[in-house]
């Protein structure tokens, strides 16, 4: 169900403006990852007129990644509102490949890792146990933090050393700009609500430019560049290297995990209701990244992920439709033959870039906050969020000690975000080691028969890591079916509660020796709740049919059973 924030949601069909101005909103995220390719071409000695073209052919592989990912196809396509960009896993690697082999390196290295993506997506669901909810929401919370720091680095220019290099007007711009976007946002409406972002963005490039408040490089770049040029594309026969496998594979696991990410975050976005992961839709959103990093292969540049901070700008503007992503996949194509617009980005003054994110990741951050705390959580969860959370903010506080790890695993602590989520996962598998899906207790009857309920369901509930709603369904129709059959059905001993969990489905059982709890269809009559027993019996078991998805009730041997079934 749409929710009430969202002025269009994913399957509308905004009107041609808006989708035009909310591609440029979402254009204004991008220039932040533009920077990962500059890097490399510097990093090999390219010149400035090498990199602007690297640039370029990069617009290409993102417009397609964007496509790819926002159209809705049998195999790919997630149908969301998320737009591809310039991977920072990628970048260390890819200088490693391009110092030992050139293009033709590049493009047979980024090529595989576009297809061990690929095959990563086709086994995401056999692994799903691996995956559970509050492990898509420390995965979402990260990604918002990871935005944020990228907010912070940018708004005050921070160096190597960590050293703030944003002069007091760059940080007035930044403040005034933050401060036009969320004041937009929280009490304007309408039109202007919806554009706060680009109205934000605008005006801070403005202010910057009449302030002085820009980097003069950024400006000569600007000024440089060619209104129009097609973009020099070389093919390269592609070359690959064994050394190299395992870094650019564990790179590929890198995006396929932002990618599910991302694609969780595109669903909560657009439902209200919103429980699990559609693992149907993740896959084709891992496929269709993978497919991208395919396209920037080919094209000879750094390969693609998606672009997290699209959910926020979608989540902030109300304008989740995937129309819009069509409109910026073709902005981005058409603009890689217009060099003086990407340079428009990349001189985009860094503290109005950093009022964006900063913008985004809030966003992003408070729905990963919503899915984690919508579980119950135990001591194994609690550990698995708190370690995974601790070694990825220290990834930015302490970036020397990771920087430091041996080359085998420099992939997987390329990032904060990147160490808490292979961190997440390893523990999540470790932890599941001796956790079983069935558990049962006797409850006596007596007074204290409702709080023994409730203890074995919330601790068994937060074993599993079940949704506190559903938990506390079961518990109040558990306690209410054990006190009905305690005072109708004669029972001869304690009543044996038997519960399970497969992520999907939490069943209940109880069984017991003595006479069936009758569930009736319908309600009975007043007069039969005034004047019999046996109406005070079917009304109980008329209500506790209510409080469940579905109620069963047998007999096995001398004992009778009662079932519960509650969709997860």
């Amino acid at each position: 169900m749409r929710p009430s924030n969202l002025i269009y949601s994913v399957e509308e069909r905004p009107p041609a403006l808006v989708c035009l101005v909310n591609a440029a909103q979402q254009l204004t995220i991008i220039p932040q990852f533009l920077v990962y390719p500059i890097l490399v071409m510097r990093a090999v000695g390219a010149d400035e007129q090498a990199a602007a073209n690297f640039v370029g052919l990069s617009f290409l592989a993102v417009g397609v990644g964007t496509l790819l990912q926002s159209w809705p196809a049998k195999w790919t396509g997630s149908g969301f509102l998320i737009s591809s960009s310039p991977a920072a896993a990628f970048v260390p690697i890819d200088i490693v490949a391009m110092k030992a082999g050139g293009p033709p390196l590049l493009t047979g290295m980024t090529v595989f890792a576009g297809l061990a993506e690929i095959g990563f997506a086709q086994i995401v669901r056999r692994f799903r146990p691996f995956f559970p909810a509050e492990i898509s929401g420390l995965c979402i919370l990260l990604i918002g933090i990871y935005v944020g720091v990228l907010a912070i680095k940018s708004t005050f220019g921070l160096d190597a050393s960590a050293q703030a290099t944003a002069t007091p007007r760059e940080l007035a711009v930044g403040g005034a700009t933050l401060a036009l976007m969320i004041g937009l946002n929280l009490w304007a409406k309408g039109t202007l609500k919806m554009l706060c972002a680009i109205i934000g963005v605008i005006c801070g490039y403005a202010a910057a430019v009449a302030v002085g408040a820009f980097d003069p490089a950024a400006m000569k770049v600007l000024t440089d560049a060619s209104i129009f040029a097609l973009p020099h594309w070389t093919p390269a026969l592609p070359r690959f290297s064994l050394d190299l496998a395992v870094p650019f594979a564990a790179a590929a696991l890198v995006c396929t995990l932002r990618a599910m990410g991302d694609v969780a975050t595109g669903q909560k976005i657009n439902d209200r209701d919103w429980i699990r992961p559609d693992m149907t839709s993740i896959r084709k959103g891992i496929t269709s990244d993978g497919a991208a990093t395919v396209v920037a292969g080919l094209l000879g540049v750094l390969g693609c992920n998606t672009q997290s901070s699209a959910n926020g700008m979608a989540n902030a503007t109300g304008v989740a439709a995937r129309h819009v992503a069509f409109w910026l996949g073709a902005m981005l194509i058409v603009f890689a033959f217009f060099p003086v617009i990407p340079a428009v980005l990349v001189a985009m003054p860094r503290a109005v870039v950093g009022a964006s994110f900063l913008f985004t990741g809030c966003f992003i951050m408070i729905s990963g906050l919503q899915i984690i705390t919508s579980r119950l959580l135990d001591a194994r969860r609690t550990f698995i969020i708190g370690i995974a959370l601790t070694l990825s903010l220290g990834h930015e506080v302490f970036p020397a000690l990771y920087s430091s790890a041996p080359t085998a695993l420099a992939p997987f602590v390329s990032s904060g975000l990147v160490t808490g989520l292979i961190i997440a996962l390893v523990l999540n598998a470790v932890f599941r080691i001796g956790m079983r899906s069935k558990a049962t207790v006797d409850i006596a009857p007596g007074p204290d028969a409702h709080d023994a309920v409730r203890a074995f369901l919330e601790q068994q509930g937060a074993r599993w890591g079940a949704r506190r709603d559903v938990v506390e369904r079961a518990i109040f129709g558990t306690a209410q079916a054990e006190e009905s059959i305690v005072e109708h059905c004669n029972v001869q001993g304690p009543v044996s509660v038997e519960a399970s969990f497969d992520e999907f489905n939490l069943d209940i059982r109880l069984s017991w020796q003595g006479d069936e709890l009758q569930i009736p269809d319908k309600r009975p009559s007043d007069e039969e709740i005034r004047e019999t027993e046996q109406g005070l019996l079917l009304l109980a078991g008329f209500l506790i049919q209510r409080n469940a998805d579905r109620v069963r009730t047998a007999r096995r041997g001398d004992r009778a059973t009662l079932e519960f079934h509650f969709q997860h």
